[in-house]
Parts: structure tokens; C-alpha cells; sequence
């Protein structure tokens, strides 16, 4: 290093050379002069004066004392290790700046602090951090500096000051940092698994980075990654770096390509090392659920309307730790086959969540059945189960559909909006309740049925609701038909057992003759099983005219369609009734109907004359005047009385049963009275003629003459009452 300096001496020597110009003064202490270095060197200013620039020295004035500080050399510069003078740094070079500080007399300056200073700190840092150091007894004080990372890259300007005692001196010298390119080395494990690396198990990667060739102790930009990472089934954590090593885990969660290739990299600097690896073992195969509501399904042939013959099963793989497991093969089979039930596909592959699905489809005979799925890996086979899934409930059968009111007779002739609850119950051939959902429509020719929404119910378990409804229009003789309609199975005879209607020759509906007999879409030609066939449904509005005193009939409908009384076909839009049946098995509107009685307030009484001990109108007849007087009670008074039976019927205006719930009861009893009467509510019945009771009437001790009241009390409060006496 090169050091150029000024002494005093040729300060005061440039400073009388002035005088012819300048007076003294300016020279003097009073003022002050500048000198200039050249290059990076040093120039001190005069004693008294102070000077600037790079490499320049100061002193001031005379002080208060008298004392005075002299200026002096001090020289700055850059070297590499080598000792070249050097003005530039990159990546992680460390260079060495020097400071040899001297007297003004040349004579080196020893145990003097001087301090660095850089223009920009972000770019440079300095060790020891303080940046000072003392000067040796050579004068020179030494310090290091590097570029704070390696992406760093500006220019700067490196100060050194120092003084000592009453010598003091600062240089500068500009220096360059550039960013220097990092470089990955080999790839290595330690310590190096042995064989594959089993699934959940981890590995250390070693990865070297260098600068100019040199370890690095920081870096920016490196990414590690591997195929299996990008898969999404293995992860690489950066660790710690310790002597330009930067250290990585790698944890392998089950990769499937048996090996992986994993790669570091900074810019364009990259290595690559392989990895054996193992996939992850079956932990479980978990049953995730179906589609279906519930966990039913109708027998085969029996879909549509929300019915579902087949349900898709899901089902998921994961391993040990609960993680979802792809590219697994999974085999599935039911538990039984009756019916000809079925499982297809047969056979699935996982996907990125470790889901897989299948469908298992009814057969024709109910079962309860659980798909098994089974899966291999690793030599281990594990196997799942669904949830117990049943075959249940086709369409329903004539046979086994079912209507009933809460009450036939209600008190809704002479009242509006009294209500009867009417029920239908489903089932199909094999006694099971029908499914969810299954419509029923109702229709009737008095009053109204069913909601504002629809004159239909929709089944739960088999069964549903509606209400009649008492109002205009209501029939002459009080009674009126409810019927209700369904899709379902004509009655056949299942003789083979199979659960479904078979057929030896049959057609399709394209007139190609399929390979095996399909019930509902095939037509049998010959040979099929025993059936009942069933014309179209209708509305029986009952007989024209009936004989109100006629108590042998039931009921007033006759079962025969006739259109001029009121009789309709159902459902709507037929061009002509069809009485008789098509010939074919098949789905037809099954159906029932019942007869409502829309019951009058006011009570009849019709004394009875019966044979034997059965009250109805079989072993029972209608008092008549050759009987005498009804409401006389023979027997119960006088000589010999006893005790005496008394029979009765009771109706409304129509000859129709009372309101049921309506009540009969004895009051006002005088000597004589009835005993307990039976039934003493009317039933819930439809039957022309009314309620039959009966009672026995008890003597008075002494044979005492007497009497009482029969009263008879409806729902809705409308009381009638008989007055019986004895003879």
C-alpha cells in the first residue's frame, strides 16, 4: 500500500509562497487553509486550519492554553486475503480493510482507536459489528467487512477515523458489492435410509451451498421439492444451516411411485437425488354411507315416484394415521344374492380423497343385506362393511290395501265442517308397509275430502290420512261413498316362490322377445302365473231408491256401474268404463271404498221383537201396532211381575245409524227401571237400520206401577227422549 503524505513543514512553506498574495492573517490562526490529497492518500491541513477531502487530515487552532493539536497521516484500503488491494466484494467474500495510522513526522501511531463507518449499512456488515479496532505498533488497525447477504449489490464508501492523544487523522476509500451466484452441491441422506423409506417415516438431506466456492452461513432462494411432494403425499421441511450445509427433513405420507426424485435448486444451481420409498398400509376401510333416506330400498321392479331399487354406497381407505389413501383397489360382494340382488362394479380404485363407490341393486324377494368391501396392500388385506341395508316393500297389491274412518257415522247432516278421519293402509305382497311417499287419491260424491293442496295423502310406513268433511252436496239418503285409488299390483299367485310374477312366453314392448321375462314391461303371451284381473275403478254412489224400513242390507251400494245415478269412473279421462279386466297381469289402479253416513241429530226409537238371545236384525224384527203399544212395558207390574227385557233400534231421520259417540241413558225413574243398558254409546257403524240396544227393566219390590225416560244424547248436544211405562 501506497501511502502519500504532507508534513508541517511543507504546509508552512506553501503558506509564505502566499504571502505576496495574502496577507499573514489568512495563514494564520485566526483562518485556516485547505490541502488536497491525491488518490486515496492523505494530506493534513495546516496547524491552526482544517482541511477536507479523501484522505485528509485536521487540526485546529490554539486553544485557550495555548495547546494545540497536530494532524496526522492516516491511509485506508480494501485487500484480499492475499493482500492485493482489491475495491470490490460479492456473495460471501470477506475482505479486509486496513488503516495504518502515522504522525505527522512519519513515526507509526500505536494503541489508537479507530473507527469504520460505511455509507450504506444494508450492504455491508463489519466484524467485530462495533467496526473499530487499535492500531498495532506498526500504526495499522484492521477490521473485516462482507456484504450483508448474498443477493447485497450497490456501492459505497468506507470511513476510517482515528486519534490518539493529540493526533487525529480520517481517510475514506469507495469500494463495489456485487451479488454473487449461490451453487447447490451433491445431495446427500444422513444417515442414508436402509432400503425404502416406510410410509411416516422421515430422512435428513444434506444439501451444500456454496459462494465463489466457499461454504455459505446464509441463503436466500433455494427450493427443495420431490415428485412425491408435488403428489402430495410426502413433505420436505428446511432446516437448520451449519457450516454452508443447509439441512432438510423429508417425511414420506405414503408415496405410491416406489421412488422419488428429489431436487434443490437456487437459480439456475440444481442436484437431484432418489429416495426408495413405500406406500402407506391399509389402516381401514370406513363405510361413509349411501344414498338412500333411511336405509331401505324397494324390491326390483318396484322403483319410481321416489322409490329407489339400487343405492350407491361410498366408502373410504385410509391408512394408519387416518389419512385418506388413493389408487387403492377395492373389491366389493353382498352378503347374500336372494332375489338376484347385485353389486356392480365389482371391483373400484380410490381417488385423491380415498373414496370409492359402488351400487347394490334389489332383487325380487325382501332380504337385509351388507356390502363388503375389501382392499390389499403390503401383503396386509383389510375389509369394511356397510351398514345393514334391507330389501323391502314393492308396489302395492289389491290384496293387502286397506280403508277405514275413525267413525262411519258423524254428525254432519244438519252441521258443516264436521270432520271424519279417513286411513288408507298399504302393503305388498309380502305384508311389508309400501314406501314412503306412495300417493293415494280420494274422491267422493258428498261433502269434501282430503286439503285444499290435494284430495290426496302421501303414505308414511304404509298408511295415510285424509278428512271428510261435511257440507253441500249431501246425498237424499245421507250416505256417501269415499273411494281411493293407487298404482299398484293386480293379485296373483306366486307359485314358484320367486317374488314376482313369472311367465314361460312373453314379448317385449318392441315385439323382440328378450332373453329373460321382465315383469311389469314384458307381455306374458302363455304360460304365466295365476292372476285376478281388474276392471277400472269407479265411484258407487249406491242404489237408485232403498226401502229405509229395508234393515237387511248393510250397506246401500250394489257394486254395478251405472252412470244414469251417478256413478264415475276413476281416474278421469276414460273414454268408456271398462268393467272386465284387460287379460293382462300387470299394474292397474288398485282400490276400496267404504260408505260414510252423514248421521241427522234427532232420534228414532224402534221397539224390537227378537227370538233368542242375538240382538241384530237377523234374529230381530220391528215392533208393529199388533204388538200394542211400544212404550208399554207388559209384565213388570201387577201379579206375578218380573223383571222384562226391552230391545230397540235406533236411527236418524234417514233409517241411518245416530252420530257415533251419541249416548243412551234412563232418567226421571219411577218404581220401575231400567238396568244396564247395551251398548249405551252408538258404535261407529254404517249399516241401514241403525244401532240395536237392549236392557232389562227391574220390578218394584211390590209390583208397584211406574216408569222412566230413555234419553239419548248426540255429539253435538241434540237430546230425544222416550217415556217407557209399565202396564
Amino acid at each position: 500500500m501506497k501511502i502519500k503524505t504532507h508534513s508541517a513543514r511543507d504546509l508552512g512553506r506553501l503558506c509564505l509562497v502566499s504571502l505576496a498574495v495574502l496577507t499573514l492573517v489568512s495563514c494564520g490562526g485566526g483562518g485556516g487553509s485547505a490541502g488536497t490529497a491525491s488518490g486515496g492518500n492523505l494530506s493534513g491541513g495546516s496547524s491552526g486550519g482544517t482541511s477536507t477531502g479523501t484522505g485528509s487530515g485536521t487540526s485546529s487552532g490554539s486553544t485557550a492554553s495555548n495547546a494545540t493539536v497536530s494532524t496526522g497521516q492516516l491511509g485506508v484500503a480494501m485487500v484480499t486475503s492475499a493482500g492485493a488491494e482489491t475495491n470490490s466484494l460479492s456473495g460471501g467474500q470477506t475482505g479486509t480493510v486496513k488503516a495504518t495510522f502515522k504522525s505527522a513526522a512519519g513515526a507509526a501511531l500505536s494503541n489508537a482507536v479507530v473507527k469504520f463507518t460505511a455509507s450504506d449499512s444494508s450492504l455491508v456488515d463489519f466484524t467485530p459489528a462495533s467496526g473499530s479496532a487499535l492500531t498495532d505498533a506498526n500504526g495499522v488497525a484492521v477490521i473485516n467487512v462482507k456484504p450483508r447477504d448474498f443477493s447485497s449489490a450497490g456501492a459505497l464508501t468506507i470511513t476510517a477515523s482515528a486519534s490518539t492523544g493529540s493526533v487525529s487523522g480520517s481517510a475514506t476509500t469507495n469500494i463495489a458489492v456485487g451479488a454473487a451466484p449461490l451453487s447447490v452441491g451433491a445431495l446427500a441422506f444422513s444417515p442414508a435410509p436402509s432400503g425404502s423409506l416406510a410410509a411416516f417415516s422421515t430422512a435428513t438431506l444434506s444439501i451444500p451451498v456454496t459462494s465463489n466456492g466457499q461454504p455459505v452461513d446464509k441463503v436466500s432462494g433455494l427450493t427443495v421439492t420431490s415428485l412425491c411432494v408435488g403428489d402430495g403425499t410426502a413433505t420436505i421441511v428446511i432446516g437448520s444451516l451449519s457450516n454452508g450445509i443447509q439441512s432438510a427433513t423429508y417425511t414420506n405420507n405414503g408415496c405410491l411411485r416406489g421412488t422419488d426424485t428429489i431436487t434443490a435448486a437456487i437459480g439456475t444451481s440444481s442436484k437431484t437425488i432418489t429416495l426408495p420409498v413405500s406406500s402407506a398400509n391399509i389402516g381401514a376401510i370406513q363405510f361413509v354411507g349411501s344414498n338412500l333416506t333411511g336405509t331401505s330400498m324397494v324390491l326390483k321392479g318396484s322403483g319410481g315416484l321416489g322409490r329407489l331399487e339400487a343405492a350407491q354406497l361410498t366408502y373410504k381407505v385410509v391408512d394408519q394415521n387416518n389419512n385418506p389413501l388413493a389408487g387403492v383397489d377395492v373389491n366389493f360382494r353382498a352378503t347374500t344374492t336372494t332375489g338376484g340382488l347385485t353389486v356392480q362394479p365389482v371391483k373400484g380404485t380410490t381417488d385423491a380423497s380415498g373414496v370409492v363407490r359402488t351400487t347394490v341393486s334389489s332383487g325380487t324377494i325382501p332380504t337385509p343385506v351388507r356390502v363388503i368391501a375389501e382392499a390389499s396392500r403390503n401383503n396386509l388385506t383389510l375389509s369394511g362393511l356397510s351398514d345393514a341395508l334391507t330389501i323391502t316393500t314393492g308396489f302395492p297389491i289389491q290384496k293387502n290395501m286397506s280403508l277405514s274412518p275413525d267413525a262411519y257415522n258423524f254428525e254432519g247432516w244438519g252441521f258443516d265442517n264436521e270432520i271424519a278421519k279417513v286411513t288408507v293402509l298399504l302393503a305388498d305382497q309380502y305384508g311389508n308397509p309400501v314406501s314412503d311417499g306412495t300417493t293415494v287419491n280420494f274422491v267422493t260424491e258428498g261433502g269434501a275430502i282430503g286439503s285444499s293442496a290435494q284430495g290426496a295423502c302421501n303414505t308414511t310406513n304404509g298408511g295415510c290420512t285424509v278428512q271428510l268433511r261435511s257440507q253441500d252436496f249431501r246425498p237424499a239418503n245421507g250416505r256417501v261413498t269415499v273411494l281411493a285409488y293407487v298404482q299398484g299390483l293386480e293379485d296373483f299367485v306366486d307359485a314358484n316362490g320367486d317374488g314376482q310374477y313369472s311367465c314361460t312366453s312373453f314379448v317385449g314392448p318392441d315385439g323382440v322377445v328378450p332373453p329373460v321375462y321382465r315383469p311389469l314391461v314384458d307381455t306374458c303371451v302363455s304360460g304365466g302365473e295365476s292372476f285376478t284381473d281388474q276392471g277400472d275403478p269407479f265411484l258407487d254412489t249406491g242404489v237408485a231408491t232403498w226401502d229405509p224400513a229395508d234393515v237387511t242390507s248393510p250397506s246401500s251400494l250394489d257394486g254395478n256401474y251405472d252412470v244414469a245415478r251417478g256413478d264415475q269412473p276413476f281416474p278421469y279421462g276414460h273414454t268408456a268404463f271398462t268393467p272386465n279386466g284387460d287379460g293382462k297381469w300387470g299394474l292397474n289402479y288398485i282400490r276400496r271404498s267404504i260408505e260414510m253416513v252423514f248421521s241427522g241429530s234427532n232420534a228414532t226409537l224402534i221397539r224390537q221383537v227378537c227370538n233368542g238371545t242375538a240382538v241384530d236384525n237377523k234374529s230381530c224384527r220391528d215392533w208393529t201396532s199388533s204388538d200394542g203399544n211400544p212404550m208399554v212395558l207388559n209384565g213388570v207390574a201387577g201379579a206375578s211381575c218380573s223383571n222384562q227385557p226391552l230391545v230397540f233400534r235406533l236411527t236418524d231421520l234417514h233409517n241411518n245409524p245416530l252420530p257415533a259417540g251419541t249416548t243412551v241413558s234412563s232418567a226421571d225413574g219411577d218404581k220401575i227401571g231400567p238396568l244396564t243398558i247395551f251398548p249405551s254409546v252408538v258404535p261407529s257403524i254404517n249399516a241401514i237400520g241403525g244401532s240395536y240396544h237392549q236392557m232389562v227393566i227391574k220390578t218394584d219390590a211390590g209390583c208397584a206401577s211406574g216408569g222412566f225416560t230413555l234419553k239419548v244424547k248426540t255429539p253435538k248436544g241434540m237430546e230425544t227422549g222416550f217415556a217407557f211405562r209399565s202396564n
